[in-house]
């Protein structure tokens, strides 16, 4: 494995767990108290009267500004829609690929497609015991991800990432076990989902948050995490805590993005369950185990429409890729397969091809892709970010962050970790099928 920079302090290189003195100083680029508890607990006082971000329930994912080009692939996706039903049925199309730190990625078997079912899900933990469980995990390290209904025989899908934080192996802690669990219970309670209530990501993290809680293999751990629920008329909802996150493409532009949420550099928002003999060692040396609460996550609303491309990812992939870079990637395979039309008068479009292309059977069959578009898409995108990570020259997004505050020691390179990744494609139902009619042979 290719070393992208001489040997620094640890804590800089594995995301942290514990608010530290340092952190504090870091954070705000000049000397700070050094009693951390009281850092803590200040910061906690003045949180209600900090204005971190615009009403969750709004669209607040900052987007591109408007071009010629966006404007025109606006306006015929408006008039495409306007010629189909005035309530679009959107089915989700998703694929899962990840990579674990330190290992060759294997497309071939580390790629999944979300089959809908009412008894499973996509990355469910299968097994007894926590041995059993993490022989069938993916190969995904600490990172995890999961797929399923909400509910019985329903039209509303959950899924999300979660990425464990890697600074509790300092203590002998697996973070994989959280991360994979708290994905694992959350596809649990969507599939047993009865009540008439509405689930929300949010709700839905609380949920599987608690169920860690009480797992009794889970004896410690944290993780970030990024979770959606989606209904059959395109509307999602999205939850976001941590530097796990999500990039919405639509038309060959980037629609919306996450922004990360962290105390300070590399110290990211996470769900944690800490032990006792952990809060000892941190009264005594110093420093505030992290434990941020479900209810901190950044939520927000966003419509899918039929030919979007929506990215949900580990910080794996957001250290080494840029909104820009994940852009390239899937507009060239869109492009390639003929997904996404473009032409030099009215810029992109998507191609009634689209519903063959993701067809589990037709895809492969019909169109000679390797498989599912979305599996295409989800594996170019791991694919990418592993090259990046290992990569001695390209200097990603954390290398940039580490410039920024780290002048003196900057860093060169990718950062080598985990990845995950979702890609879920929408097809309008009412537009499938007027495609479907267009492609028949006239005779």
């Amino acid at each position: 494995m290719t070393s992208a920079a001489p040997i620094r302090t640890p804590a800089f290189l594995t995301r942290s767990l514990i608010f530290t003195p340092s952190h504090i100083n870091h954070r705000a680029g000049k000397s700070s108290r050094r009693d951390p508890a009281l850092a803590y607990r200040v910061l906690l006082a003045l949180k209600p009267y900090i204005r971190r971000g615009l009403d969750p329930y709004k669209p607040h994912a900052r987007s591109l500004h408007s071009s010629p080009r966006r404007a025109a692939a606006a306006t015929a996706n408006s008039t495409a829609n306007t010629a189909s039903s005035a309530i679009p049925h959107i089915s989700l199309h998703i694929a899962a690929s990840s990579s674990g730190k330190g290992r060759k990625f294997r497309p071939e078997s580390s790629t999944f497609d979300y089959i809908p079912s009412n008894t499973d899900g996509l990355g469910h933990q299968q097994g007894s015991t926590i041995e059993e469980k993490k022989s069938r995990r993916p190969d995904s390290g600490q990172d995890a991800y999961f797929v399923a209904r909400v509910g019985q025989d329903s039209d509303i899908t959950a899924f999300g990432v979660a990425d464990g934080v890697g600074g509790w192996t300092d203590h002998g802690i697996d973070p994989a076990d959280f991360s994979h669990g708290l994905c694992s219970h959350m596809l649990e309670t969507a599939l047993s989902w009865s009540q008439e209530e509405r689930l929300g990501p949010r709700q839905l993290l609380e949920i599987g948050y608690d169920k860690v809680k009480n797992d009794p293999a889970i004896r410690a751990g944290g993780t970030t995490a990024c979770v959606a629920v989606s209904e059959p008329d395109g509307r999602m909802r999205i939850a976001n805590l941590g530097d796990s996150g999500f990039l919405q493409l639509r038309l060959g532009t980037v629609h919306h993005y996450s922004n990360p949420q962290t105390h300070a550099f590399n110290t990211p928002y996470q769900l944690s369950m800490t032990p006792p003999e952990i809060l000892a060692q941190a009264m005594i040396f110093g420093g505030m185990p992290l434990a941020d609460e479900p209810e901190k996550a950044d939520l927000a609303d966003h419509m899918l429409r039929h030919g979007d491309v929506l990215v949900l990812g580990t910080d794996g992939v957001w250290d080494n890729l840029n909104s820009q870079d994940i852009l390239s990637i899937v507009s060239k395979q869109m492009r390639r397969f003929g997904a996404w039309l473009r032409s030099p008068d009215q810029g992109y479009s998507i191609s009634p091809m689209l519903p063959e292309l993701v067809d589990r059977s037709l895809g492969p069959q019909k169109h000679k892709l390797p498989g599912t578009l979305q599996s295409v898409l989800a594996a170019a995108i791991v694919g990418e970010a592993k090259a990046a990570s290992l990569s001695a020259k390209r200097d990603g997004p954390f290398a940039k962050e580490m410039q920024k505050h780290f002048p003196y020691d900057p860093w060169h390179g990718g950062k080598v970790d985990d990845i995950a990744v979702l890609v879920v494609i929408p097809v309008d139902q009412a537009r499938a099928r007027e495609d479907k009619a267009s492609l028949k042979p006239k005779l």
